[in-house]
């Protein structure tokens, strides 16, 4: 079984790169961050991926869960628009799967649901942030899945924010005996003590294979690639047959790509 997680950045205008990579992956279950659904017609193509991706899986993946985190028609900044989506649309985090999702929540642990047009104290602030919880059944056997976009933190050494979001997640999981994955963007590098509080809990696929990266080279006034943001976290109920972190530029996040069974 395969499972692809891509943060497929809300910077960039990349559908078909990200459509042709899933469609080339064909991985059982998808876990996005930083999509985009439009909640009028008027919505740009760009920043209405979810709907656009989820149409061109549609033969293959019949179930998905969407989690929005905030909703805006554009972006401004020191009153400048930086970004117009052309219409209201959120943006949040997405499980596409070919088996069903039978339960599923959109948990905050970083403020709520809200609108969010005036980005400029983004640094200081961030935006709304939860986690999407799921529950799988695959072959009988039920999957917990958890997805997450962390709460961004300046050079991305984490606070007592990102230690309170990686307790929460911890408390999520604590007394479930059910094989787990925890996958996502948490903006955080592996030496955080948030992460470490997860190591303790979960296997890190990312340090357990060595990864050196989990972002292309990026400098855009806000990032700097190179580094990693992303993880893949399992509990031992779930067998690795693979791991791997493909460098590729189908986002300014590289797909992590997981091949595993669960375990009886």
């Amino acid at each position: 079984m395969r499972l692809v997680d891509l943060n497929i950045g809300i910077k960039l205008d990349n559908n078909d790169k990200v459509i042709s990579f899933l469609k080339e992956k064909n991985a059982d279950i998808i876990t996005l961050q930083e999509v985009m659904r439009g909640i009028e017609e008027t919505v740009y193509d760009r920043y209405n991926n979810s709907k656009i991706i989820k149409e061109s899986l549609k033969d293959t993946h019949h179930h998905s869960f969407f989690g929005p985190l905030w909703v805006a028609d554009k972006h401004i900044k020191n009153g400048t628009i930086t970004k117009d989506f052309g219409g209201m649309a959120e943006q949040g985090n997405e499980i596409i799967s070919k088996y069903p999702i039978v339960e599923a929540s959109n948990q905050f642990f970083y403020k709520s649901y809200q609108i969010y047009k005036d980005i400029t104290d983004f640094k200081k602030t961030d935006h709304a942030r939860a986690v999407e919880l799921a529950i799988l059944e695959i072959n009988n056997k039920k999957l917990q899945l958890l997805n997450i976009h962390g709460i961004w933190n300046e050079g991305k050494v984490g606070d007592e924010r990102t230690k309170k979001e990686c307790e929460y997640l911890l408390s999520l999981v604590e007394k479930n005996t059910v094989p787990t994955i925890v996958v996502g963007d948490f903006n955080l590098n592996p030496q955080s003590e948030s992460i470490q509080l997860l190591n303790k809990k979960f296997t890190n696929l990312i340090e357990k294979y060595n990864i050196p990266s989990t972002r292309p080279q990026v400098k855009d006034g806000l990032e700097i690639g190179n580094k990693i943001d992303d993880y893949i976290f399992i509990n031992d109920k779930i067998k690795v047959n693979n791991f791997e972190v493909e460098v590729t530029e189908v986002s300014d996040h590289f797909p992590l790509i997981l091949d595993f069974e669960i375990i009886d």
